[in-house]
């Protein structure tokens, strides 16, 4: 078997639920894993030449033999303008299924689309698999303003009314879009259990160890969800601490307190070790549309590393402080503490996908 997914993400990106699907999906009776990086949804900026030149991601997980990279060639990004844009690429994507189709030869194949486009639609409309899949991990038009956002919301629909089962990552995303799907499932966030694994077996980071001295850790993307008025605060008020930042920055205010360290993204297979010199994991995300449907990865890390978790009232997290396993700064600062839970893997989130959806024996 096959699987071919249309990935929102890069590989070559900080590593996400996209990343740890297409690994965990390896260890399955699946000759191979076509991985189709993404194709932009709305025209270029400035800033997006600006990151390819700076580099700012990290090394994702290591990437398994089966996975196959593979990427759609010389297409012009007008997404937006859609029946332009199918008139302009007819032959690039034409091209692409002629191509992708070859690869999959006479095996069976599933699809899996992790983000609403074109090429998802058109892929489903001219290739024959055995089930389709909507991975759906943010609420993908809340990324876009304007056409682009009209654009994405659109093609959102289409697809879900398409495919046979969608997997929503957060309760937010289930209860607004499975009225419009075949069917649909909740498959949250987890944790790697190689991540799990070097957690245990990693030392600690020395670059980073900060002997007595109480930590705040963030490890993933710096960008427009980040809270910085959240990271004021702690640092005002906990000005003996150390607030260690790590990730890609794409935003970053004027000016950054003392007691904060802000350090470039580091390969994934470093965190563990990173992870482990934190006091505390915090999730500073600004409450709004977008983040309203986030279960954030890196929750599942930090309680992997048995670190309490202080987060803002965003999406999942909502949930987690009202019960206890999270607590918002303001409890933080009264001398809260969180319960911190197991560790949840991603093996427990995609099992339910041998019962009738892969057809096929774990090895």
């Amino acid at each position: 078997m096959v699987v071919v997914y249309l990935s929102p993400v890069n590989w070559d990106s900080i590593a996400q639920r996209p990343h740890f699907f297409a690994d965990f999906i390896t260890a399955y009776d699946v000759k191979k894993v076509i991985w189709v990086e993404p194709l932009p949804s709305r025209f270029p900026k400035y800033s997006d030449i600006r990151t390819r030149l700076i580099g700012v991601e990290s090394k994702s997980i290591e990437k398994h033999p089966k996975i196959d990279v593979i990427r759609v060639e010389n297409v012009v990004p007008i997404e937006p303008f859609n029946n332009l844009y199918k008139i302009i690429n007819e032959k690039t994507i034409k091209k692409f299924i002629t191509d992708l189709s070859s690869r999959i030869g006479d095996q069976k194949a599933i699809l899996v689309v992790g983000k609403p486009s074109i090429l998802s639609l058109e892929v489903i409309n001219n290739v024959v698999f055995s089930n389709v899949i909507a991975d759906v991990m943010d609420d993908y038009p809340h990324f876009f303003k304007g056409k682009a956002r009209e654009s994405v919301s659109n093609l959102l629909s289409k697809l879900l009314n398409k495919v046979n089962v969608s997997m929503f990552s957060s309760t937010g995303l289930l209860k607004k879009y499975s009225n419009v799907t075949n069917d649909s499932v909740l498959v949250m966030n987890a944790c790697s259990e190689t991540f799990y694994s070097n957690l245990k077996d990693n030392e600690v980071d020395k670059g980073f160890s900060l002997t007595n001295t109480i930590t705040y850790g963030y490890v993933g993307s710096v960008a427009k969800w980040f809270d910085w008025q959240f990271i004021e605060k702690l640092a005002v008020n906990r000005p003996n601490s150390k607030i260690v930042i790590v990730g890609p920055l794409y935003v970053k205010p004027d000016t950054v307190p003392d007691n904060v360290i802000i350090k470039s993204a580091i390969d994934y297979k470093d965190i563990p070790s990173l992870i482990r010199t934190f006091t505390y994991g915090i999730i500073p995300f600004q409450i709004n549309e977008l983040t309203e449907s986030v279960d954030p990865v890196k929750y599942y890390e930090y309680i992997a590393a048995g670190i309490p978790v202080i987060s803002t009232s965003f999406g999942e997290m909502r949930c987690r402080v009202e019960n206890g396993f999270a607590v918002n700064l303001e409890q933080h600062l009264a001398g809260i503490e969180p319960i911190v839970e197991e560790p949840v893997f991603w093996g427990d989130r995609f099992k339910f996908l041998n019962e009738g959806y892969l057809r096929a024996k774990k090895l």
